[in-house]
């Protein structure tokens, strides 16, 4: 039987943040053992809440509670490249090693608060 696909499975912002998922997972794999339940927990923690809050979002009854969980999901990707910041910082990881998971947050930063806007202003039209 053929696994029905869901709504917010098609959206460019959920599919870029489960490649952030993918791109953190990589990342903290390179940490020191150390760091695997402290830093790398929370960095993966935080990357799995973006795309969460997402698909949660998705199905939500009106566009404000949609915008406030594209809001959360702002929230923890700002989380995730904190905690990146942090490892760097701390010499956990090389910042060569980092350029493409910061990159990534980017571009998953800017489609987030383009989205929010866009539903703000859908709001006012009708």
């Amino acid at each position: 039987m053929e696994r029905r696909t869901q709504y917010f499975e098609k959206m460019e912002v959920w599919q870029l943040a489960v490649g952030l998922i993918k791109a953190v997972y990589l990342q903290a794999a390179g940490l020191p053992r150390s760091e695997t339940y402290c830093l790398g927990d929370q960095l993966r923690r935080s990357a799995v809440s973006v795309a969460l809050n997402i698909a949660e979002g998705r199905s939500s009854d009106s566009d404000a509670e949609f915008r406030r969980f594209l809001g959360i999901s702002l929230k923890s990707l700002i989380e995730v490249v904190a905690a990146a910041r942090l490892c760097e910082e701390l010499k956990l990881l090389d910042a060569a090693r980092l350029e493409s998971l910061y990159a990534l947050c980017d571009r998953l930063e800017a489609k987030l608060r383009t989205f929010r806007r866009k539903l703000s202003r859908r709001k006012t039209k009708q």
